[in-house]
C-alpha cells in the first residue's frame, strides 16, 4: 500500500469518528491537546510520522481502535503489536471501557449474591438458636410450643438455607466475545 492510500485511509478514519461524534477539527483538537492546524495537517496527510502518543489520544476520544489508526498511519510495526488472537484486540477504547464497567456490575452483583446467602445462613442460624433455647427450656414454653410447631418452624428454616445453596446465575456475567 502507497504511502498516499495509508495518509487517506487516515483521513477518512478520523473524519468518520469526527462525524459519528459530532466533532469540528477545532473541537477534537482541543480534546486531544493539539492545536487545530496540526489535526488538519494530520488528516490531510501533511505529517508523514505523527506522534503515537497523539493516535492514542485520537483514538481514545474518538473509541477507535489504536490499532486501527497506527497501521493507517503507516505504523504497521507498533500495530502489529496488538495482534495477539483476542477478542478485545480490535475493541476502541470506549468499548474496553463500557466491558470493564460491565465486570464491575457483574463482580458487585456477585458480591451481593454471596452477601445475601451469608445473610440468610446467619438469620437461620439465629431462628435455630433461638429454638434450640426454647427447648432447653421446654418446661417454660411448652404451653405454647408444641411439637407440630417445632418441626414446621424446623422445615420452615430448611427451606430458607436452600436458598443459600442455589448456584450462581453465570449467564449474568459480561460476554466480551466479538
Amino acid at each position: 500500500m502507497n504511502d498516499n492510500k495509508m495518509k487517506y485511509d487516515l483521513k477518512l478514519i478520523i473524519l468518520a469518528g469526527r462525524e459519528k461524534k459530532g466533532y469540528s477539527q477545532r473541537k477534537l483538537a482541543r480534546k486531544v491537546g493539539i492545536h487545530h492546524s496540526s489535526l488538519n495537517d494530520i488528516e490531510n496527510g501533511k505529517i508523514k510520522k505523527i506522534d503515537i502518543e497523539v493516535l492514542g489520544r485520537i483514538a481514545e476520544e474518538l473509541d477507535l481502535s489504536l490499532e486501527l489508526l497506527l497501521t493507517a498511519a503507516g505504523y504497521n510495526q507498533a500495530a502489529n503489536m496488538f495482534k495477539h488472537e483476542s477478542s478485545l484486540d480490535r475493541k476502541s477504547t470506549r468499548d474496553l471501557k463500557n466491558l470493564i464497567e460491565e465486570y464491575r456490575l457483574s463482580q458487585m452483583d456477585l458480591l451481593d449474591d454471596a452477601y445475601q446467602k451469608r445473610d440468610n445462613v446467619r438469620e437461620c442460624r439465629s431462628r435455630i438458636n433461638s429454638l434450640v433455647t426454647k427447648l432447653e427450656n421446654y418446661d417454660i414454653y411448652k404451653d405454647f410450643l408444641t411439637i407440630d410447631k417445632i418441626k414446621e418452624e424446623l422445615k420452615d428454616i430448611s427451606k430458607e438455607l436452600v436458598k443459600s445453596t442455589e448456584k450462581y446465575d453465570y449467564s449474568k456475567l459480561p460476554n466480551d466475545t466479538p
